[in-house]
């Protein structure tokens, strides 16, 4: 956009009552994309895309993908955020957060948990908003899907408001950690982890 902000196109998929429905059909969708998986590593691509909620029909979705990024320091990967929606079906909508693939690692960086960035502020708008129309409390989630080489797809959520680490397994959200610091530290809680 002219003022610098990526804005991405939505809906690419949706309408989804859950967002644990959101986050695996996301997590499939974002990491067939070219370069997105395991299989190429630190050589890998990330993607970005927005989720939100619509207060229309009460549904969650998934924008279409940003490529825009590249590499970073010490060759990590990187995608910029979209700031803003283009919602082509007219819908009033709420931006619950953003997305993003990992194709080389299935932890959140110290950067996408760190608290470097302003105190309660996710990359798009304020952790805790609420929604004018209805008084709802919305707290905003950054996913990350990683497809490991087995072709299974793990996705993860990290709460900016309360900053605690989730992992999608058997359909349902379970908290795994929490982070602390300026740097992200993340702490499992007593018998998770990233991996099952």
């Amino acid at each position: 956009m002219a003022n610098g902000v990526i804005q991405v196109d939505g809906p690419l998929a949706g309408p989804f009552k859950k967002t644990e429905e959101l986050a695996a059909h996301g997590c499939e969708l974002m990491t067939r994309q070219p370069g997105a998986d395991a299989k190429h590593g630190k050589l890998g691509k990330e993607y970005c895309a927005l989720h939100y909620y619509s207060t229309q029909d009460q549904a969650y979705y998934l924008t279409y993908l940003s490529d825009i990024g590249g590499d970073g320091a010490g060759g990590t990967k990187f995608c910029n955020v979209p700031g803003a929606i283009n919602e082509l079906n007219q819908k009033s909508i709420l931006i619950t957060g953003p997305a993003h693939t990992h194709p080389h690692n299935r932890e959140f960086s110290p950067v996408d948990m760190g608290a470097a960035r302003p105190e309660g502020w996710s990359p798009v708008g304020p952790s805790r908003f609420v929604d004018p129309s209805t008084g709802r409390l919305w707290e905003r989630e950054l996913y990350a899907f990683f497809k490991d080489l087995n072709e299974v797809c793990f996705a993860y959520r990290y709460n900016y408001a309360t900053r605690v680490v989730s992992a999608l397994r058997e359909g349902k959200w379970v908290a795994i950690g929490e982070t602390k610091g300026v740097w992200g530290t993340f702490t499992p809680f007593p018998g998770q982890g990233w991996l099952p």
